[in-house]
């Protein structure tokens, strides 16, 4: 899948809002982590092609 810079961008800022809603007690089924998991895949593919670290 590609993802354009928008979407990444997009999906930071989605981040930094989950964040501070999901801690260490949030169980595995909670709305707000599998979206934080899900967009934080989003940033993980996409700085992967643009951002490789060899």
């Amino acid at each position: 899948m590609k993802i354009t810079k928008e979407e990444y961008e997009a999906a930071l800022s989605r981040i930094v809002e989950l964040l501070p809603l999901v801690t260490e007690d949030t169980p595995d089924d909670a709305p707000n982590l599998i979206e934080l998991l899900k967009v934080s895949n989003i940033v993980e593919e996409y700085e992967d092609v643009h951002y490789p670290i060899p």
